[in-house]
């Protein structure tokens, strides 16, 4: 067998540091392949065919990455905003999205150009964490002409279509789906089909699941699912959401607990029967992602920082701690694109 490869992003609390780690798995060992120094807090990261793109999650400004396995040296774009903490691709163009400054930048690759910038307005009820807009995550929607954004502050999930320079638009069929009040929705992830759209929500520390109309491009609620044992704990916070390549399995992580939650999914996908639940092999698991083939789950605990890979039963959904590897500060991981 060959060996596996991850991709590891790190905070390195305001230092310019190496940030940014490759590495292989050979189904035992977890080991570096190389890192990328200068680097400040590239906390998010996201392979697209032979290069990664990452985002520096900084106070004031912000920047994307692109970097390529064995090229020391990388491109990055100044950003106008701040606090990015994601970044998603659509064709030629990157969408960051700005927690902290409640803010989605669109580039051009072609040019190297900002084609997009806007600042959410607006406010929820919880008074701590959405004082303000807080755009979590962003993706492509299933038909490939526009984004969803999730901004936890306003507990929306906006929906804009892309034109031809990569300037963005509110859908006008269904701008955005509403969550419950205080939820803060977060990250999100697709069935492989496209027809089912799987939401975890922050604070409210739940899955949400949503059918998808491929002709309308549009969202219907159906069913919301507990990321906690008994109750949610106030000190508890969902974090990242997957799927299993073949759509059998949903996994959502939630930090505090410390817990990667799982759920099987029913004839109709948006349905869900709960499957159990597995440490995180570590503190606050802000990030995980599942191997191509299944097989494993990996797992970015930012406390004291390390990644984790499991062995994933695909036919019971069953997490088995398989190997770990110290990385101070880790909080996103993504098996490399092949």
């Amino acid at each position: 067998m060959s060996d596996y490869q991850l991709w590891a992003g790190t905070y390195t609390w305001g230092e310019e540091r190496d940030g940014i780690f490759r590495l292989s798995f050979d189904g035992k060992e977890l080991r570096v392949i190389e890192s990328w120094g200068g680097l400040i807090d590239p906390s998010y990261l996201q392979p697209v065919k032979d290069k990664v793109y990452a985002v520096e999650e900084r106070g004031e400004g912000g920047a994307v990455i692109e970097l390529a396995p064995g090229e020391r040296e990388y491109r990055r774009w100044e950003l106008p905003g701040r606090g990015y903490c994601h970044v998603t691709a659509l064709g030629d163009f990157l969408y960051a999205s700005g927690y902290s400054g409640g803010c989605l930048a669109g580039l051009d690759l072609k040019n190297g150009k900002i084609c997009e910038y806007f600042e959410h307005e607006g406010s929820g009820p919880d008074r701590l964490r959405q004082e303000r807009a807080h755009i979590h995550s962003a993706q492509p929607t299933p038909d490939g002409r526009g984004i969803f954004v999730a901004d936890l502050g306003l507990d929306k999930l906006f929906q804009y279509r892309v034109g031809p320079g990569g300037g963005l638009t509110l859908y006008e069929k269904q701008p955005f789906v509403q969550v419950s009040p205080g939820q803060g929705p977060r990250h999100f992830a697709y069935h492989p089909e496209g027809d089912f759209l799987y939401l975890a929500t922050e604070m409210g520390q739940t899955l949400r699941t949503y059918s998808y109309d491929k002709e309308s491009s549009t969202l219907e609620f159906m069913n919301e699912y507990p990321l906690y044992t008994d109750a949610p704990a106030p000190q508890d916070t969902a974090a990242d959401i997957q799927l299993s390549p073949d759509g059998r399995f949903v996994y959502a992580s939630v930090r505090g607990i410390d817990r990667v939650f799982c759920y099987k999914t029913a004839e109709n996908p948006g349905v869900l029967e709960p499957a159990g639940s597995f440490g995180s092999g570590g503190c606050c698991p802000r990030s995980i992602s599942i191997s191509p083939d299944g097989k494993y789950l990996a797992a970015a605990n930012q406390e004291p920082g390390g990644v984790v890979v499991f062995r994933r039963d695909r036919e019971s959904g069953t997490l088995t701690e398989a190997a770990g590897l110290e990385i101070p500060g880790a909080v996103c991981v993504k098996w490399a694109v092949r």
